[in-house]
Order: C-alpha cells, then structure tokens, then sequence
C-alpha cells in the first residue's frame, strides 16, 4: 500500500501487529464520521513520480529518443497546463502538476541531493497532504481533510524504516488511534483508541523485533466502555494473550 496516496478505509482491524504496513484499528461496529478527504486524482498525474528519485522512482523520460532534459511541459486535450518539470538525463528534479480545472495539484521540490518535499492540493486549493523523503524512503507523511484539518500523520524511523508514528483523525480534529514511540531504545510503542464519543476506548504497548520486521503487543492493555469504565484487562507477551481480567 502506497502511503503516498492514501485513502484510508472506515472498517479495518483492531488488531495491530506488524509495523512496516499500517492497520489502523477502526472496528467494524465503530461509527466514527470521518468527513470528506476528496477524490484521488488522475492516475497519470501520479505516473511522474516514477520518474522522481529522491521518491524512489526508477524510470526514464525520453524526449525524441534520448532521455529528456531541461524544463519539459505537458498538457490536457483542451490545451491546459497539467505538467511542467525540470529533467537531468530523463529524471525529474522539480516539478508541478496541475487539476484539469487548471489549480495545483502537486508540488516537488528537492532540499538537497537526497531528500526533498512532495505537496500535493485538492481541486479547490486546500492542501491535501505533504509528504518528505530521504533516499526514496517517505520518513514522514501527512494527509487533510477536504477542510484542511489533518486526517492522518505518519513518521518512519530513517534508519530502519519502521513506523514511529500513525495517528488517525476525524474532520473536526478528533482523535480515533494515536500510535506512537515511547521508548526509542526498547522500541517499545503505545497505542490508544478512541470510541466515536471522544472517550478512550483502549490502551497498551507493542515492541518492536527488528529481527522479525515486526511489533507485537507486550504487557497489560486495557479496554474501556463508552462511559470510560473498564472492561476488561488482557496480559499480553509476544504478541500472545496470557490472561484476562
């Protein structure tokens, strides 16, 4: 799954166990109101980010036969603007995509060599996500609303690439899971998520195995009822239920 381009779905698993692919816990007899997060945008405004390899792409631009350079345009059948980049030797630099309504749609520019920041825009101007990379590696991402409140944010750890941070929001701001780092050098995460009334539904910790490229649930997580009364309390150890109470 393409986080860059991420519509997040109303039902998924309330189980989180591996770290390298988010699962973000919205149960199924949740009844969260998410609000609007737009329509995903022409696949083929996605297609030149392949073409971007401080995003990671790997493929090629030719222009007449030979890879392109310099600023290259393109456009939609009616003539409006919908691409204009900076290419070195078929590979994007820069560059700025547009909505056929003619209203930016996305915006890449480099720091440095190797990193550099992705905006991408709704049709109507509000700003849609961002996203920056490091070695073609997303280390941290962000998704709003139509609205512009934020939807989603995540981090990854630069050096290993596991996710240090995955927080869901509703459109008026209101948490639905916050999964972040609490221990860096045990590796140990907490996770809470929240019933649709704003009140805590659950709490507990994961730790992360690098050997195993996963993070499972250790320790007591406890769960609560809408009035905020506890429900019941599991024992957990690698990753494994060992009692309840």
């Amino acid at each position: 799954m393409d986080l860059r381009h991420l519509s997040i779905p109303l039902i998924l698993s309330v189980s989180f166990v591996v770290a390298q692919e988010p699962v973000l816990p919205i149960s199924e007899d949740d009844h969260y109101v998410m609000g609007d997060a737009g329509a995903d945008p022409d696949p083929e405004l996605h297609a030149y980010d392949e073409m971007n390899p401080l995003m990671g792409g790997d493929s090629l631009r030719r222009c007449n036969g030979s890879p392109c350079n310099g600023w290259v345009e393109d456009q939609y059948a009616d003539g409006t603007l919908k691409h204009r980049g900076s290419y070195v030797q078929g590979r994007l630099q820069m560059y700025r995509n547009y909505h056929p309504n003619g209203v930016l749609e996305r915006e890449f520019r480099p720091t440095d060599n190797i990193r550099g920041t992705m905006r991408t825009y709704h049709p109507t101007g509000t700003l849609r996500s961002t996203g920056k990379y490091v070695d073609g590696l997303a280390v941290s991402y962000e998704d709003h609303y139509t609205n512009g409140q934020l939807r989603y944010a995540e981090e990854r750890d630069r050096k290993e690439g596991f996710f240090i941070r995955m927080d869901l929001f509703t459109s008026t701001g209101q948490p639905v899971s916050l999964y972040q780092l609490v221990d860096r050098k045990a590796l140990v995460f907490e996770l809470k998520e929240y019933h649709p009334s704003g009140a805590l539904k659950s709490e507990g910790r994961s730790q992360y195995d690098p050997t195993r490229g996963e993070a499972v649930h250790v320790g007591a997580w406890k769960h609560y009822g809408a009035d905020g009364t506890l429900v019941r309390e599991e024992s957990h150890l690698d990753g494994r239920v060992v009692s309840v109470r």
